[in-house]
C-alpha cells in the first residue's frame, strides 16, 4: 500500500480527479455565478422619475422685466435605477431659458437643461414657453385703505387709520406700471365689528377697472390699524307727565337720575345735556303705580342705544278729597274777599251820601 501511495501514478490520478471536479464546478450554475448574475442584472435595470424644478432665466433682469414663464416645470428622466435615484435626490442640474439675445416683445423660447448625466434620457413639460420682455420700471405708490363701512356695528365709527408702511415699491414692465390706477389694501372687517381692527393685509395694484395689474410689490403686505369706537354722553332725565285727568295730580319718582347715550358723533352732538322722558298716566288708577319705560321708545333714532336701556318709575296720585278741600278753601277765600269789598264800597257810598246831605242843609 505504501508503494502505491508513493508512486507517480497515484498522484497523477488524484490530479486528474481534482481537475475533473473543478471543471464540473465551474460549468455548473452555483453561488458564485448567481452573485455575478445579480450584479449584472442590477446594472442593467432602468427607472423613470418625474421631478418638478425651478425654471431659471438667463437675461439682464435688472434692465428688463420678463413675464409669461412658469416658475417651475416638470422633467421626466429615465436611465439606470441608481443614477435616476441619485439625480432625483440631489437635483444637481438646471432648466433654463436663454433670453440674452432677444429684443423687447413676445418670444416663444425652448426650455433647455444643463448638468444631467449623459446616460439619462429626459423630456421637459412644457417644452416651449412664450415670454414677454419689457423695459423694467420701479416706482413708489401711496397705499389706500379700502374697507366696507357697512361692516361696522350700528352707531360705531372709525378713527384715524394707521398704515405701516404707507407706501410700497412697485416694479414691472413699463406698460404694466402705466396701467396702475391705485395701490390698495382691502381689510376684511367682520360683520358687526365693534373693536379696533389690527392686522397684516395684502397689497394690490389695481387698474381703473379694479383688476389686478401684473407687477411685483415690495412689501407684499402692510400692517393696518383701524380704530373703531362709538361716541357717548351722560345726560339728565326729566320725567314729564303724558296724558291728563281733570281731578287728579301726579308725582314721579325714579332711582335713575341720569343715563348714558351712545351713537355717532352727529347723534351725540345733537343731544342736549338733559332729555324729557314722558310718563303716561292715562291708565293709572291706583294711588301708587310702577312702570318700566323703554328709553329706545322715547329717543327713537336720535341715539343708537342707552345705558341703562330701561328705567323704573313710580307714579303717585294725589287723593280727590285733598284736592276738593284745597279747592273749597280757595273758593271760600275768594268769597270772603268779595264780601269785604262790597261792604267797603257800601260804606263809602253811605258816607258820601251823608256828606252830600249835610252840604245841602248848610246851603239852605
Amino acid at each position: 500500500m505504501k508503494k502505491i501511495i508513493n508512486s507517480n501514478y497515484f498522484y497523477a490520478f488524484i490530479s486528474l480527479c481534482c481537475a475533473l471536479w473543478l471543471f464540473f464546478f465551474v460549468s455548473t450554475p452555483g453561488v458564485g455565478s448567481t452573485r455575478d448574475s445579480n450584479q449584472s442584472n442590477t446594472s442593467t435595470v432602468t427607472k423613470k422619475a418625474t421631478i418638478t424644478v425651478p425654471l431659471q432665466l438667463q437675461a439682464d433682469v435688472d434692465k428688463y422685466y420678463i413675464t409669461g414663464y412658469p416658475e417651475k416645470v416638470k422633467i421626466t428622466i429615465e436611465g439606470p435605477a441608481a443614477l435616476v435615484t441619485a439625480t432625483k435626490n440631489t437635483q444637481n442640474f438646471n432648466l433654463y431659458l436663454n433670453l440674452r439675445d432677444l429684443s423687447i416683445g413676445q418670444h416663444r423660447v425652448q426650455i433647455k437643461e444643463t448638468g444631467l448625466n449623459s446616460e439619462l434620457t429626459y423630456s421637459i413639460k412644457p417644452k416651449y414657453v412664450t415670454v414677454n420682455i419689457q423695459k423694467r420700471v420701479t416706482k413708489r405708490f401711496a397705499v389706500d385703505v379700502d374697507y366696507n363701512k357697512d361692516s361696522l356695528a350700528s352707531g360705531y365709527e372709525t378713527g384715524t387709520i394707521e398704515e405701516s408702511p404707507d407706501t410700497v415699491t412697485v416694479t414691472g414692465a413699463a406698460s404694466e406700471i402705466a396701467k396702475i390706477d391705485k395701490v390698495v389694501v382691502k381689510p376684511n372687517l367682520p360683520k358687526g365689528i365693534k373693536s379696533t381692527f389690527d392686522q397684516e393685509v395684502l397689497v394690490q395694484a389695481l387698474d381703473k377697472n379694479g383688476k389686478t395689474v401684473n407687477v411685483t410689490l415690495d412689501p407684499q403686505t402692510i400692517h393696518v390699524k383701524i380704530p373703531i369706537s362709538i361716541q357717548s354722553k351722560q345726560v339728565n332725565i326729566n320725567l314729564k307727565q303724558k296724558g291728563s285727568s281733570s281731578d287728579t295730580s301726579y308725582t314721579f319718582e325714579s332711582d335713575v337720575k341720569n343715563i348714558r347715550v351712545f351713537g355717532t358723533k352727529d347723534q351725540i352732538s345733537a343731544i342736549d345735556d338733559s332729555i324729557d322722558v314722558p310718563v303716561d298716566v292715562s291708565d293709572v288708577n291706583s294711588s301708587s303705580t310702577k312702570k318700566t319705560i323703554n328709553l329706545s321708545d322715547v329717543l327713537g333714532n336720535k341715539v343708537t342705544f342707552t345705558d341703562p336701556t330701561t328705567i323704573s318709575v313710580t307714579i303717585n296720585r294725589a287723593s280727590s278729597s285733598a284736592l276738593s278741600s284745597t279747592t273749597g278753601n280757595t273758593t271760600t277765600s275768594t268769597s270772603s274777599s268779595s264780601s269785604d269789598s262790597k261792604s267797603s264800597t257800601s260804606s263809602d257810598t253811605s258816607s258820601s251820601s251823608t256828606n252830600s246831605t249835610n252840604d245841602n242843609n248848610d246851603s239852605e
